[in-house]
């Protein structure tokens, strides 16, 4: 999985017509498809006619967003759903306001030449990770939903070099996002075989939500209003207009011309949060859940805390 090693101001909407109120939004990761809607909404200029003057940054390392929202450097922080409970679960004063993509991403990835055709195939094989410990914990569980138990596989520690110790052969399946390392090992001529998370035990998660701080939610209602509507307006053309809005995204980021960031902007697509909607309670209780028994958090939070929908834009776009 990718990671970038400095943070840095990447764009910069500046002040038109009216005055704009200043945020800060700190990406999740290094700029990609996931992000499309995004610079679509700065490309059409849809930040400034929603009345925030808007300012992008990179983030040094996955783990530093949520921190640094909380403490008060960045207004607004991208996030994996899971990564967001951890944090609170940590005691970093934050909530969640929307949701960007709705729907998990991860899952395991095998090689269509390593004999591995179902998800049990794995057992006795050696299993790659980046991120510890929620990823041998995810994987653990995926492997025993099919009767596969820990002490069957090998967990190793590949780094972020996930793809190269798969396409070596130092492991037999690797941690992947559909929409990403799926795609980049199939231009490499590769067949693959992937195992998507939800399917096997695992709470499905919100792979991308945005979060601020609680007392923001009240004080600066309007601008992370006009933030999200705006947002939402991108989200609307990557839907129903994908031809455009992949021109506008790579207009925006024109190094990401690739085959390979064409083909992940597709099949990011349907995967999209309409109207930036957060998952009900229920799904959050879930997810919760799985978290405690794993030892992943250490408490549990009623949803009224964790997220709030008050922001959000109406389904008329209102």
């Amino acid at each position: 999985m990718r990671r970038i090693a400095v943070c840095v101001a990447l764009l910069f909407v500046g002040l038109v017509g009216l005055a704009q109120d200043p945020l800060t939004l700190c990406l999740d990761f290094f700029p990609n498809p996931n992000h499309s809607p995004i610079y679509v909404a700065a490309e059409r200029g849809w930040f400034e006619e929603e009345g925030v003057d808007l300012d992008i940054v990179i983030p040094a390392n996955v783990s530093d967003p949520l921190k640094l929202v909380a403490a008060g450097r960045f207004d607004v922080a991208l996030t994996p759903q899971i990564n967001y409970l951890i944090a609170r679960s940590e005691g970093l004063p934050l909530i969640a306001i929307g949701s960007l993509i709705d729907h998990n991403l991860g899952g395991l990835l095998s090689l269509g030449s390593s004999g591995v055709r179902d998800l049990g195939d794995l057992r006795g094989k050696r299993i790659g990770y980046s991120l510890a410990p929620l990823e041998p914990v995810l994987w653990e569980t995926m492997l025993g939903c099919v009767g596969v138990g820990g002490d069957e596989i090998e967990l190793v520690n590949v780094g972020f070099n996930t793809v190269a110790a798969l396409l070596s052969g130092g492991v037999d399946a690797i941690g992947a996002f559909r929409n990403y390392e799926l795609i980049h090992v199939e231009l490499l001529g590769e067949a693959t075989v992937f195992f998507p998370q939800e399917d096997y035990c695992v709470p499905d998660t919100e792979d991308i939500i945005i979060v601020c701080r609680p007392e923001d939610v009240r004080e600066r209602a309007s601008s992370l209003r006009g933030l999200l509507a705006a947002l939402s307006r991108g989200v609307r053309v990557v839907k129903d207009d994908p031809d455009a809005a992949l021109a506008d995204f790579l207009h925006a980021l024109p190094d990401l011309d690739d085959e390979l960031n064409r083909l992940s902007f597709g099949a990011t697509v349907p995967l999209f949060a309409s109207d930036l909607a957060l998952g009900d309670a229920e799904s959050w209780s879930a997810l919760q859940t799985y978290l405690f028994a794993h030892g992943l958090v250490d408490q549990v939070f009623d949803a009224d805390v964790l997220f709030t929908t008050e922001l959000l834009p109406q389904s008329d776009g209102s």
